[in-house]
């Protein structure tokens, strides 16, 4: 009797913890205004109650609502701050008033809202084997064995994913589609420092090809980071994966044949068993790899370790490449 009391006990906890939890996950994307009554603090996230850039909805104005974090009575208010960056926002339901006036209709939507992202991909190339399908790209005229691309993996983009949205998560910010000629978006406001390092590990910087604006434009947007944190998170995860023996292990191996297995193998030597099935090979049709595809959870933040990143990602996607694949050389 008092086994079977403990375990009724224990069921109820766990139905309300569940009930609980699942509340505190849940958020629905809201069309309404809200008026704020004081000054308040806007949160990038409310759990870690994150601002970076000290952003406030200000007393006597209103703000447009995106998502309630609750059904009925909700506590948080996600707005757009426009002179905030990212501008989506969450601030308390004490500050001030809502009026939502329905439930936002279009799925489609929901794939453009920043900061709702669930996993992230670092995708890195192997810019040799990359020149050999796009040869009139201006960085790949560069063909000097000494430069950091002929020897690295260079950053292609960090890219934030939302999984009900597939790869459609993008464009989170003014610019709603891509643009055929990447040079044609808005010129990025990067501080010298940080272009200096995104230029090392992505050579279209320097090249003048302007990949930069478009990764910003289409995948930054839609992320919390400020977009010097972004690249400079990007560039730091790119060196990680090379400074780990990843480049190394290319460098060895240039001009020759290399089991898919022995390198997957070395990744998980050097990053975790579990890297072997967050990390995604693709080939061109020369059999050549031409870049990576790295899972990563969702708590990037500066300083984050790449191997604790991709302990609880998603799995990746099946490879391109066969059981072999050729490390091309610079310039070839």
């Amino acid at each position: 009797m008092i086994s079977l009391r403990k375990n009724t006990i224990l069921q109820v906890v766990l139905v309300v913890f569940a009930i609980s939890h699942a509340q505190s996950l849940w958020a629905a994307k809201t069309i309404g205004t809200f008026s704020a009554q004081q000054s308040c603090s806007a949160y990038v996230s409310k759990n870690k109650q994150t601002n970076p850039d000290n952003a406030q909805v200000l007393a006597g104005k209103s703000y447009d609502t995106i998502e309630v974090n609750q059904p009925d009575h909700p506590s948080w208010y996600r707005v757009i701050v426009p002179t905030a960056n990212p501008k989506e926002r969450w601030v308390s339901a004490n500050c001030g008033q809502a009026q939502v006036t329905e439930e936002e209709p279009d799925d489609k939507k929901s794939c453009s809202i920043a900061g709702q992202a669930d996993s992230y991909v670092l995708a890195l190339s192997w810019q040799p084997a990359f020149c050999e399908t796009k040869p009139d790209k201006p960085e790949c005229q560069i063909s000097d064995p000494q430069v950091y691309q002929a020897r690295h993996f260079a950053l292609h983009g960090l890219w934030p994913n939302k999984q009900k949205c597939g790869t459609q998560y993008g464009f989170c910010g003014e610019i709603k589609g891509q643009k055929q000629n990447f040079c044609d978006y808005p010129e990025l406001p990067l501080n010298p420092n940080s272009k200096t390092a995104l230029a090392e590990v992505m050579p279209s910087v320097t090249a003048g090809s302007c990949l930069e604006r478009h990764e910003w434009h289409k995948h930054g947007t839609c992320q919390a980071n400020p977009i010097n944190d972004y690249f400079d998170l990007s560039v730091d995860l790119t060196r990680q994966f090379n400074d780990s023996g990843m480049a190394y292990f290319m460098n060895r191996r240039i001009g020759q044949e290399v089991r898919t297995e022995d390198f997957l193998n070395r990744v998980a030597a050097v990053l975790g068993a579990s890297a072997r099935e967050r990390i995604k090979l693709n080939c061109n049709q020369l059999g050549m790899l031409v870049e990576i595809q790295l899972s990563l959870n969702a708590d990037l933040i500066r300083g984050a370790d790449l191997e604790n990143l991709i302990v609880n990602a998603p799995a990746q996607g099946k490879s391109s490449c066969g059981e072999t694949f050729r490390v091309d050389r610079i310039g070839q």
